[in-house]
């Protein structure tokens, strides 16, 4: 009965994730446990550990005598979880530099060509998709279980935080093209096997993806002036 109850949580967690996500639910949204045990058809119990696992990453606020709310996304936490994974990364970065295999190496390679290729083309989701990807070998490449796990988690908080900021398409484009130069000296680092040079670039990389989300962050929060739209 306790693995079935697990499993029920684990699963209103994925599915409540995912709606957060998909922004069905608006930073401010108040969530009922009971609204969502019959929308899930499953008891009360284990949405309520769901939502408790979703406050304790950062999506959602539990309020004693309230209920739960969707967590407003915040330049603090951003800044702060940015900051987290600079120094996860480059730890990351430092360690590939000496343990990955001449096949991670070429494989990474041939994501930086692809995500390149993609900025060339203007591929923005594309090149969301293959950022990961090269951020994620380079973590994968030091062989380190708990430290991908952690960096995973780190990433997981960051992708709700920016979800649904409103990219205009010069500020993406600004922010592949300077990125791009950032992951192909990363990746020169790693091939010479320069591992305090890979992960002082992987922490500054890291740093100004940062200040960067943080200024649009302010940026589509600040109050807008009489009749200017977005």
């Amino acid at each position: 009965m306790v693995s079935q109850r697990l499993n029920r949580s684990g699963q209103a967690y994925e599915q409540l994730t995912a709606e957060i996500l998909r922004g069905r639910w608006q930073p401010g949204d108040t969530l009922s446990t009971y609204a969502l045990s019959e929308e899930l058809q499953i008891s009360r119990t284990p949405v309520s550990e769901a939502l408790k696992r979703l406050e304790s990453e950062g999506l959602v606020e539990i309020i004693p005598q309230v209920g739960c709310r969707v967590v407003r996304p915040s330049s603090t936490t951003v800044t702060e979880l940015f900051a987290i994974r600079g120094v996860l990364e480059g730890l990351a970065a430092e360690v590939a530099a000496k343990a990955m295999s001449a096949k991670q190496l070429a494989e990474l390679g041939g994501v930086l060509e692809r995500m390149e290729a993609a900025i060339d083309h203007g591929d923005e989701v594309a090149y969301g998709d293959l950022n990961y990807e090269f951020h994620l070998k380079i973590i994968e490449g030091s062989g380190m279980p708990r430290l991908i796990q952690t960096v995973e988690g780190v990433w997981s908080l960051l992708r709700y935080q920016l979800a649904r900021l409103p990219f205009t398409g010069d500020q993406m484009g600004e922010s592949m093209t300077e990125s791009r130069t950032e992951h192909r000296a990363i990746f020169e680092a790693l091939e010479r096997r320069a591992a305090k040079r890979a992960r002082t670039l992987a922490e500054q990389h890291t740093r100004r993806c940062g200040d960067r989300f943080v200024v649009y962050l302010e940026g589509a929060a600040a109050p807008r002036r009489g009749g200017e739209k977005p």
